[in-house]
């Protein structure tokens, strides 16, 4: 009898071996400008793979300054937390130098994080990060738009302060060269209004572009709804792989899902609690994309682009 319940209770230790349920694990969550879906995602996806995850919510607001004061506080308090998860590159990098592997640290919604210096490679991030990347290539992007819309020059809107928006910078300069072309720099950081003065020298002069592309930066996504209504005020062909931005008015562009990136993110924790070293699990991808149009602007311009021939072409409103 008692070598019976021996059985049972190790027939029992293994059945529950590699499971999360129930287990509580604690996260500082270091945001750049708010919650977005990428964490929504994030969350319901822990949850989803039985997980009890309690979040503290560190929200830098698009600050420098106040972004080192929750670092300096987050790492006098290191022992409180399982994970740090970083949002955007600007605030994963730091993180990483702060923090410097003294907790497993998961980023999300990072450009290009080889690019960057966060991860050494995408299929071997380092020993205690990995993280997902909403990276989508420019040239796709491009090949993509050109089936229907072309130009000569292209405007391109960045935040010369997010190493992301730089990287992009100078790949659309080089993809300029190589198609013929020409880029043209509204430098667009936070200060100064410069955003609104860029947008209102647009609608003064519209024809000194063919089309905008807007970087894929967070500083631009927060003010969607003014460059959305400045652009089509303009009457401006814009380009986007923000989701955001499309909704808000820009007029086309390839995008992926924030949130189902999130849940995919929040595997990685999954499998980093059942043993598997963050070195081991590369960094996650948006799964598919979909050609965003936003049928209002297209209208609003005259566009009548055929999608009839694409499956994978999503309009908005």
């Amino acid at each position: 009898m008692k070598t019976r319940w021996w059985l049972l209770i190790l027939v029992l230790i293994h059945a529950g071996s590699g499971s999360a349920a129930g287990q509580e694990l604690s996260v500082a969550m270091l945001l750049w400008r708010g919650e977005t879906a990428a964490e929504e995602g994030f969350k319901e996806g822990l949850q989803e793979l039985g997980y009890q995850t309690s979040f503290e919510i560190f929200d830098s607001a698009q600050d420098l300054s106040k972004l080192g004061a929750i670092l300096r506080s987050i790492n006098s308090n290191l022992e409180a937390y399982d994970y740090i998860y970083t949002f955007g590159t600007t605030v994963s990098r730091r993180a990483q130098v702060v923090i410097g592997g003294q907790i497993p640290q998961i980023f999300n919604i990072v450009t290009d994080p080889v690019a960057a210096g966060i991860v050494e490679r995408l299929d071997s991030p380092g020993s205690s990060i990995s993280g997902g990347t909403d990276k989508i290539g420019l040239g796709q992007q491009l090949d993509e738009v050109n089936r229907w819309l072309t130009f000569k020059k292209l405007g391109l809107f960045f935040n010369p302060r997010e190493k992301n928006s730089l990287i992009i910078r100078d790949e659309l300069h080089r993809h300029g060269r190589e198609r013929g072309f020409e880029v043209i720099d509204f430098r667009s950081p936070p200060v100064d209004q410069m955003l609104s003065k860029h947008l209102e020298a647009l609608n003064k002069n519209p024809g000194i572009v063919d089309a905008v592309y807007l970087a894929p930066d967070s500083y631009l996504s927060s003010e969607a709804p003014l460059v959305g209504a400045q652009l089509r005020k303009a009457r401006i062909i814009s380009i986007s792989q923000i989701r955001s931005l499309i909704e808000n008015g820009v007029l086309i562009g390839v995008a992926g899902d924030y949130y189902d990136l999130g849940k995919s993110v929040a595997t990685i924790v999954d499998r980093h609690q059942k043993g598997t070293p963050l070195e081991n699990i590369p960094v996650e991808r948006f799964s598919n994309f979909k050609l965003l149009i936003n049928q209002a602007t297209a209208d609003l311009l005259g566009l009548s682009l055929d999608t009839s021939s694409s499956d994978n072409v999503e309009l908005v409103e």
